[in-house]
């Protein structure tokens, strides 16, 4: 069965967003169940799209993919009481709808900004219990002071505040790069409950580009710096309209193309046409179809943000797009982002609102030869391929869904563990009592063989069953092998799985599973690889899924390549299935020991193993 994942994010296709529908398409093509809730199409202009109109309900498909849009109060001009009520609009629907009518799925992924809409998912988290994933491309409230969109403290404590609250009621949270991380854990989120999952570009609509060159777009005399998204207080455009008045002063052939909307624009244009900016051309929104024509006729691509401590830790996301499209990057932003193409070799930096190093930068890029600009958009392109691409991402947040979607399922699961294990306790007591005589009697006491065995995460537990062998020792005092300490009577308590019977406590007091990887000794830890170490990340069980599938007659590499399999791949129905085929093993007594051993040979590493030890 497909796991059901519910994307909520305020905006989505046709407007422009980071994680829209190439995210839920690439979701879809990787087997999940995808339904977007979202809002009524209207940013960045605030005002709806054509072909839309607000109504309570309505609901598309979009390639594929299941899209419900909700009503909200349209709008993202500069007035504050406004992009509150679009905020809160879309929340108030978000959370009526989530409570009431969503069909339910198996985790939530909520988009951030805004920040209404982590609130939605947490209230809806907290009373269906569902899963959340939450994806934060802003740092809230740093943003809004950096952006200059709210400058109250005390509001701005508020937001911090609610902030506080939605990362400590979400499950996990997604950040775009390590600066984001650091920060949270600054303000006291567990390392372990963030993840950096880098942006990515919308690569099919680069890979086939549609649409015509506007008849505004300069021709190829000039040197064309394109800058592609939003224009608003962040982006700080009126640094790149300043650097274009040095150049045009300097008679330089590079010419700025401004592609988008957002607040600033009208305000943009009005001073390019006061300053008689010749050398700067501003061009309305296009469809992201269109978006890598122009990225393709572009000579460079130009990313701007304002100078702020936030920013140096920001990724901009038309970066990826930039690099994915294979041309050389004029990045105009401090910190993480400047690093990234430092790193890569793709492109030329310049320092955020310095309109002096910006023309020269520029004026540098327009002086190279095209061999060498050619030789930047490739390594910007084999970087985005390796390390930033939609596969790679969408991977990522996947397997966090399963994660999350498993989790929930093996919550229930602990229920039905508790259950059969104190029921089973119950119909074998007798059989029990009688055993535990048997033992006393045969391989003397105590009856039960205790040791301490890494349980969930690494930490340790007591794992109690029926001892199989003596205590028969040679004449100084050592035990004896394995094969000389194994009665009869133990080899058939191995063979018929009856000395894990007491093993039932362990499942009832929380530290074993009915199923999951058998616990090993705790000297085996520090040997592990960091990939079969991963076998902790589950309750360790009675049976588990190298059991079924040959036991102690598996190579240790073979029984942890399974183990790992099953917490990759665990659900319900694999449960049922493995114990199942447990019975089976245990009637036809299969894969008892390893060939040459009495049970298993020790593990010492990927490479060597020695003979020794009761598992």
């Amino acid at each position: 069965m497909a796991t059901r994942v519910l994307l909520l994010t305020q905006w989505f296709d046709p407007e422009p967003t980071f994680k829209g529908i190439v995210f839920a398409r690439e979701l879809v093509r990787q087997g999940f169940e995808v339904e977007v809730v979202t809002g009524f199409p209207n940013y960045p202009g605030g005002k709806v799209y054509p072909g839309y109109r607000i109504k309570w309900l309505q609901r598309e498909v979009i390639d594929g993919v299941q899209v419900t849009r909700l009503p909200l109060y349209p709008d993202h001009g500069q007035s504050a009481i406004k992009r509150v009520l679009n905020y809160a609009s879309f929340a108030a629907s978000a959370f009526i709808y989530g409570l009431l009518f969503a069909k339910r799925p198996a985790v939530m992924y909520a988009y951030h900004p805004p920040l209404t809409v982590g609130v939605a998912a947490g209230l809806i988290r907290l009373l269906r219990r569902i899963p959340v994933v939450y994806d934060i491309q802003d740092m809230w409230p740093d943003t809004l002071r950096a952006t200059g969109m709210l400058n109250n403290e005390r509001a701005l404590g508020i937001v911090a505040s609610v902030c506080q609250w939605v990362y400590k009621r979400v499950d996990h949270i997604a950040v775009l790069s390590p600066g984001f991380k650091k920060l949270l854990m600054q303000r006291g989120v567990p390392e372990a409950k963030i993840d950096v999952i880098y942006n990515w570009a919308d690569e099919a609509s680069l890979r086939a580009p549609s649409g015509q060159l506007p008849a505004a777009f300069p021709t190829a005399e000039k040197f064309r710096i394109l800058f592609a998204g939003n224009m608003g207080k962040a982006q700080a455009l009126d640094a790149v309209l300043n650097a274009a008045v040095l150049l045009q002063q300097r008679g330089s052939r590079v010419c700025f193309v401004l592609l988008g909307g957002g607040v600033e624009v009208s305000r943009l244009v009005e001073r390019a046409a006061d300053l008689q900016l010749g050398n700067v051309v501003f061009l309305p929104p296009v469809p992201m179809a269109e978006v890598g024509t122009l990225l393709q006729a572009a000579d460079a691509l130009l990313v701007h943000l304002r100078k702020d401590p936030l920013f140096e830790i920001t990724i901009p996301s038309k970066t990826q797009a930039y690099m994915a499209a294979g041309k050389p990057l004029l990045m105009a932003v401090d910190g993480d982002a400047a690093n990234l193409v430092r790193e890569s070799g793709a492109g030329v930096i310049a320092a955020s609102e310095d309109p002096q190093l910006l023309a020269t930068s520029a004026e540098a890029l327009a002086a190279m030869a095209p061999e060498a600009l050619a030789g930047m958009g490739a390594k910007a392109q084999r970087h985005y391929r390796e390390h930033l691409s939609l596969r790679i991402g969408v991977e990522r947040f996947g397997a966090l869904f399963r994660q999350l979607g498993a989790r929930r399922a093996f919550d229930m699961k602990r229920v039905f563990d508790v259950f059969l294990a104190a029921v089973a306790l119950l119909l074998f007591s007798i059989p029990l009592a009688f055993l535990t005589w048997q033992v006393s009697r045969k391989l003397g006491k105590p009856v039960f063989f205790r040791q301490v065995r890494p349980g969930l995460e690494g930490r340790p537990f007591e794992m109690v069953k029926f001892r199989t062998m003596t205590d028969a020792r040679d004449t100084i005092g050592q035990l004896l092998p394995d094969a000389e300490r194994l009665t009869p009577f133990g080899r058939f308590l191995r063979s018929s799985s009856l000395d894990e019977l007491p093993e039932l406590w362990n499942v009832v007091k929380g530290e074993m599973s009915l199923v999951g990887p058998r616990p090993l000794l705790t000297e085996y830890m520090p040997l592990y690889s960091a990939e079969q170490a991963r076998r902790h990340n589950v309750r360790p069980g009675i049976t588990g899924w190298a059991q079924v599938n040959g036991r102690n007659t598996l190579s240790w590499e073979e029984k942890f390549k399974l183990d790992v399999w099953y917490v990759d791949n665990r659900t319900l129905w694999l449960d049922i299935k493995i114990l199942w085929l447990t019975v089976r093993k245990v009637l036809v007594r299969d894969g008892i020991s390893a060939a040459g051993e009495a049970t298993m040979p020790r593990f010492t590493g990927s490479t060597a193993a020695s003979p020794g030890g009761e598992s």
